[in-house]
């Protein structure tokens, strides 16, 4: 259960960092400036990424991988609330961020902010499928826990396979925003 939580970690991160990469993404809200749209989304993301951290953290510190099923699921449905909980409020903060004023802003903010959207509801579903766990012997645990798993995958996959759209305003102002640069670290 330890490594499930650190590689859903690993690829929520992996998908702020590629989100910010292109720095295109938001919602048809009010029109904005490139440089501050990419610091909005770019601290939407910065934030995204450090509560999936800390919820992998935990997790990792939880002891859940070897903890009696009922103390494990109590754990993994912690993590599973958390990854849930971070991706909905980035969601509502890219929609806030805007529609960067560029060529095809509008389509550039909903790219991002549908595919987060999307993952949150990726997790909700995953979020009911960790409460529903049963824990009777600890082989029906490990499969329902592995579903569960499978289910986090493929909504943090919808985050990460999103496809940038050029814009070169865009680019440069993430380049020249710290919030952008802190993504990398």
């Amino acid at each position: 259960m330890t490594r499930a939580g650190t590689g859903a970690a690993r690829a929520l991160a992996a998908a702020a960092l590629a989100g910010a990469a292109f720095a295109g993404c938001g919602s048809s809200a009010p029109s904005v400036t490139p440089a501050a749209y990419v610091k909005s989304i770019c601290g939407a993301l910065g934030g995204w990424k450090s509560d999936v951290q800390n919820a992998g953290s935990k997790l990792q510190a939880s002891g859940a991988g070897t903890a009696t099923p009922p103390t494990a699921k109590r754990y993994y449905v912690e993590f599973v609330a958390a990854l849930h909980d971070a991706t909905q409020r980035a969601t509502a903060r890219l929609r806030a961020a805007g529609t960067p004023d560029v060529s095809s802003g509008k389509a550039l903010a909903g790219d991002l902010t549908d595919a987060f959207a999307r993952g949150t509801t990726g997790l909700a579903k995953a979020e009911a499928q960790a409460r529903a766990i049963p824990t009777a012997n600890s082989t029906v645990f490990e499969a329902a826990a592995g579903a569960v798993t499978s289910e986090i995958r493929t909504a943090l996959q919808g985050i990460a396979t999103i496809s940038p759209r050029n814009s070169a305003a865009l680019r440069s102002a993430a380049g020249k925003e710290p919030a952008c640069q802190a993504l990398n670290g």
